[in-house]
């Protein structure tokens, strides 16, 4: 080989040493997964660290230092895919040089040994990188041990740590300071930059050297080899409280500090949940387990990927559902003894295997049931179905691990179906509905479950959030509006209503002019202009000479004023002449064409008040409270600190519960605004009918939850598991 040169994979140290063409193929698709699975955490580690920007820059007084914050902001949104691509290239050179000995860039170092001054900002960065390697690879000890024998397996070295891990968190640091190196950031910018990649990227670690791992044991390489073996508890004290602690460990209250432990490596939910479901199946429904020959993991694997990829054609030409256990367990054993020689034992599942095939298909149901009965998300859940299972018999982290790549797919999928797909609460968005079916697809054709499929649902899901809040917007503006119209027409109907006490009351269609169509007058006066404006003084001093008030110096000015007001109101000029002649001219003047005062009267009293028809082609009518009782009067004084953008809900009469926000509130008018998820308006009501629900039971306020949806089911699927092992344990006493 020539000066200059080096061969794939090569090596450049003392040793070098060719990989083969198997273990170059496995640890490019190992850089291949790397890449893909760090690529969503990256682009969130700079979202992250341009929100921490510009929270830097809105808490600054110092306009220096936000002029700083926004430059920084502006070289991340710029350099941004130039910063993924040179981690993403210091990554491929790292697997690249997979397995070169380290010892000699120790003797290096030792060699070239000298002392010198050390910049405090450089000290400063050195010391938050080393702090974050070190965290990492205290979070991820057992699967960093574990990547480091496979990948020595394909290198043929001893097993790989530290520097000589090629996807590590001492690379992933060194790939960090090789990415931001370029970029012209203060040391301050660059450890806030530090701490997003921190918690987005090496805070995840654990997911992703469990994906690492799991990818290269399916592929082969040391596929029994594991750090600590899988150790099961016989002590019924031990199962007892794993049992009485499921539930806590999977999101809810913290268990008691004198309850024992439950997590034990990542078993906790999961044996927790098979504790629960044992004792069920040791009270009679189940027993009798006598397989023929247990199925190995291999087998069920294969079993799986076929049922998976043969599925498609049942379930496209027919609707899906979200299947049974039972009927997943009996596909599961059909495709295990489909290929198997006649007369041999048939195959069976393991108790292990069959426990997570029973629970995968007790989650499932379980999401099911929050969806609306028409919802297409029990379509795409049904698609899901197989590739998920395969995912939990592949890496008990499924259970687990929240961070997990496919739990984390389930829960968003779970999250826009819940919200985003139910026919109840308006049409179902077509491009979310089409990108879940896209997934669905691409889900049953991949043996691993990409991160970027869930990057594409969380971006439709913005993007529809953005719209929702955009139609909240324009319905809490059009409340507004119609609040500002209600307070200005009974601010005019007072007026007028004051001023016909003090004189003389009018009768005839004067009276109706003045109580209905002058009043709208005086209101939009008053909505453009205020009370102190100059056309609504004017408009009043009209008022007043139509009520005899004051002496009337021109009539016939006085008339074109009033038909001028009429045409503010939005009458045509001709029509507004009309009204004009048959109230001043009286029935003696009125021609052919003219209208007699009844005419005019009948007119008015058929035209539409000002805002009638115009908002939500409802009324303004003026809130009238109803006397609460006592219970509703302590609920109703409690709204003092009511916030906008508080979730109530609802009781409906069928039972079921429905969700709405209250987007907008009126304190002088009570009147409130509520909408769905999507911002469209459902209820328009006012603060004292809300008080009476929430007295009566009818409504309450919702707190938000903190647990993801897929925490909720397994508490559910906690919850069902211990009704129905009481139910069996009542049933055998009386036995």
């Amino acid at each position: 080989m020539t000066a200059g040169t080096q061969p794939p994979y090569g090596r450049t140290g003392p040793h070098p040493v060719a990989l083969s063409p198997r273990a170059e193929r496995e640890a490019q698709q190992g850089l291949s997964l790397c890449l893909t699975w760090l690529d969503m955490p990256l682009r969130d580690s700079l979202r992250d660290f341009d929100q921490r920007l510009f929270a830097a820059a809105e808490s600054s007084r110092n306009h220096l230092e936000q002029q700083a914050c926004f430059e920084s902001r502006n070289i991340v949104e710029r350099d941004g895919p130039g910063f993924r691509n040179r981690f993403a290239a210091h990554l491929s050179e790292r697997f690249r040089r997979l397995g070169e000995m380290s010892e000699q860039k120790a003797s290096t170092a030792v060699e070239h040994l000298t002392l010198s001054l050390v910049d405090p900002e450089e000290q400063e960065q050195a010391d938050a990188l080393a702090s974050m390697a070190a965290r990492g690879e205290a979070r991820s000890a057992s699967s960093l041990f574990e990547l480091g024998y496979r990948l020595a397996v394909l290198a043929g070295t001893p097993p790989l740590e530290g520097e000589a891990l090629p996807a590590g968190p001492r690379a992933l640091i060194a790939a960090l300071k090789d990415a931001v190196t370029p970029m012209p950031l203060s040391t301050a910018h660059r450890l806030l930059l530090f701490h997003a990649v921190d918690a987005r990227v090496l805070g995840h670690g654990e997911a992703f050297y469990g994906a690492l791992n799991e990818h290269f044991r399916t592929r082969g390489i040391l596929p029994g080899f594991r750090v600590y073996p899988n150790v099961r508890i016989a002590a019924a004290a031990a199962a007892d409280r794993r049992a009485n602690a499921a539930e806590p460990a999977m999101g809810g209250a913290p268990p008691d500090a004198n309850a024992g432990t439950l997590v034990e490596g990542h078993i906790g939910v999961l044996e927790g949940l098979r504790s629960l479901l044992a004792r069920r199946m040791e009270t009679g429904r189940g027993a009798g387990f006598a397989p023929g020959r247990l199925a190995s993991d291999d087998e069920l694997q294969t079993a799986l990927l076929a049922l998976q990829g043969h599925v498609v054609d049942v379930t496209d030409a027919a609707q899906r559902e979200i299947r049974s256990a039972q009927a997943l367990r009996d596909e599961l054993i059909h495709q295990l003894n489909r290929a198997r020689p006649a007369g041999s034992p048939p195959a069976e599942l393991t108790i292990e295997q069959g426990d997570t095939v029973e629970l995968t298909a007790r989650l499932f149901q379980s999401l099911g049931q929050q969806l609306g009965a028409a919802s297409p998300g029990h379509a795409v859940l049904g698609g899901l179905q197989w590739p998920m299972l395969r995912a939990a018999v592949n890496d008990r982290g499924f259970f687990d691990q929240p961070e997990h790549p496919a739990r984390q797919l389930l829960d968003t999928v779970s999250e826009a179906a819940h919200h985003w797909l139910d026919p109840a609460e308006g049409e179902p968005d077509a491009a979310l509905v089409d990108r879940l079916e896209r997934l669905v697809v691409e889900a049953r054709h991949a043996q691993v479950i990409d991160p970027a499929w869930r990057a594409d649902i969380e971006q439709q899901i913005a993007l529809l959030s953005r719209k929702a809040h955009v139609a909240e917007r324009r319905q809490i503006e059009a409340m507004e509006g119609r609040d500002r119209l209600e307070r200005a027409r009974q601010r005019a109907t007072d007026i007028m209503a004051e001023r016909m006490v003090r004189g003389a009351a009018p009768r005839g269609v004067l009276r109706i002019l003045l109580e209905r169509t002058w009043a709208d007058v005086l209101a939009l006066h008053i909505l453009r202009g205020g009370e102190n404006g100059e056309a609504f003084l004017y408009c009043l001093g009209v008022t007043d000479q139509l009520l005899g008030r004051r002496p009337i110096p021109d009539a016939r000015k006085l008339r074109q004023d009033v038909e001028r007001g009429l045409e503010h109101l939005g009458m045509h000029p001709s029509e507004a002449a009309q009204v004009a002649a048959g109230l001043f001219d009286g029935p003696a003047r009125h021609g052919d064409d003219g209208l007699t005062p009844t005419d005019v009267a009948v007119r008015l009293k058929q035209r539409p008040r000002l805002g009638e028809g115009t908002a939500h082609g409802e009324p303004v009518d003026p809130v009238r409270p109803t006397p609460l009782d006592p219970a509703a009067r302590a609920v109703y004084e409690g709204f003092a600190s009511l916030r906008f953008g508080t979730w109530f809900e609802f009781v409906q009469a069928d039972g079921s519960i429905v969700l709405r926000k209250l987007a907008w509130f009126s304190p002088t008018t009570g009147r409130c605004l509520f909408v769905n998820q999507r911002g469209g308006r459902s209820e328009d009501m006012d603060l004292t009918r809300l008080a009476r629900l929430i007295a009566n039971g009818e409504a309450r306020e919702w707190k938000e939850q903190k647990m993801s949806i897929v925490d909720r089911a397994w508490q559910a699927v906690a919850r069902n598991l211990r009704r129905e092992g009481a139910g069996d344990t009542r049933l055998a006493g009386r036995a």
